[in-house]
C-alpha cells in the first residue's frame, strides 16, 4: 500500500483585529501513524483541527496544506480571498479525505435518525455498500446490529464517538481528526475509545492526530509528540521523549502532568 501522508506547512492564522492566533504551525501526518497534539487550553489545538478542515474562520496570511492520499491535492491557504473561500474549497477533503472526531460525539450526530440510517447515507454517498453495522464493528462497537437502530440521545458518550468514527471511516476518510475525543468520559471508556484509535492505526493503516491535554496517554499510545503553547508548535519529537523535551512551555507541561499522576508520567 502506498504511503500516505498530509503536510501542513506554515499555517499562519489572525482574528478580525489582525492579532496572529497561529504562528507557522507546521505538522505531518503519515499513515499508520498516531500524532499527538497536546498543550494548555487556548494554546491552538482545536484552531489548528478547524483550520485542518478548512473551518477556523479566520483570517489566513500564510499556509499551505497538501495531501497525498492516491492522487496529490494541495490547498493554498492564503492564494484565497476570506475565510468562505476556504471553506469552499476545502468541501472535498471534508469527509472524504479527513474525517473528523469532535469533543462531544452526541452533538455531531442527527438526532432525529437513528445511527443506521446515517451511516447508510454516509456509504451510499462514498459508493460503500457495506451495512451500518460493518462500519460500527470496525470502529469497535459491540453489538453492532443493536446500536445501528439505535438514535443518538440513547448512546452512551463512548457509544456516540465510536458511531462518529465509524461514520468517518464509511465516507472513506484515511486522515483523522480527533479532537479531544474522550472528554466528560468515564476512565474505562477513555481508555477504550483511544484503543479503538490505535488499533485504526495498525490494523487498517490509519494516520490520526489525537489532540489532547493529558500528556498521561502520549507514552503509550503514540507515535509522535507535538506541543503547541501559544499558537506556535514548540516541540517536535517521538513520543517516547518526554524526558528530552527543552522548550519552558513544553517542559513546564510534562512536569505538571507528572505532579498531579502523582509523579508517573
Amino acid at each position: 500500500m502506498a504511503e500516505r501522508a498530509l503536510t501542513l506547512e506554515g499555517l499562519q492564522l489572525a482574528d478580525a483585529a489582525g492579532s496572529p492566533l497561529l504562528r507557522g504551525v507546521s505538522l505531518q501526518m503519515t499513515s499508520g501513524q498516531l500524532t499527538a497534539l497536546v498543550g494548555a487550553s487556548g494554546s491552538g489545538k482545536s484552531l489548528t483541527v478547524r483550520a485542518l478542515l478548512g473551518l477556523s474562520g479566520l483570517t489566513v496570511t500564510a499556509g499551505r496544506l497538501t495531501v497525498q492520499d492516491g492522487a496529490r491535492l494541495t490547498r493554498p491557504y492564503d492564494a484565497l480571498p476570506d475565510a468562505a473561500a476556504v471553506e469552499r474549497s476545502f468541501a472535498t477533503l471534508r469527509g472524504a479525505v479527513l474525517g473528523w472526531i469532535p469533543q462531544d460525539g452526541r452533538a455531531a450526530l442527527d438526532p432525529l435518525r437513528e445511527v443506521g440510517a446515517q451511516l447508510s447515507a454516509v456509504a451510499r454517498r462514498a459508493g460503500q455498500d457495506q451495512p451500518p453495522a460493518h462500519w460500527l464493528a470496525r470502529a469497535g462497537q459491540r453489538d453492532a446490529d443493536r446500536v445501528s437502530r439505535l438514535y443518538p440521545h440513547e448512546l452512551s458518550g463512548g457509544m456516540a464517538q465510536r458511531v462518529n468514527v465509524a461514520l468517518a471511516l464509511a465516507r472513506g476518510a484515511r486522515f483523522l481528526l480527533a479532537d479531544e475525543p474522550t472528554t466528560g468520559l468515564d476512565p474505562t471508556v477513555q481508555e477504550a475509545v483511544l484503543a479503538t484509535l490505535r488499533a485504526l492505526v495498525d490494523e487498517e493503516g490509519v494516520a490520526v492526530l489525537l489532540v489532547t491535554h493529558d500528556l498521561r496517554v502520549v507514552p503509550r499510545l503514540a507515535d509522535t509528540l507535538l506541543v503547541m503553547h501559544a499558537g506556535e508548535i514548540v516541540a517536535d519529537c517521538p513520543a517516547r521523549d518526554l524526558q528530552d523535551l527543552r522548550h519552558p512551555a513544553a517542559v513546564a507541561l510534562r512536569d505538571a502532568t507528572a505532579r498531579v499522576s502523582g509523579g508517573w508520567l
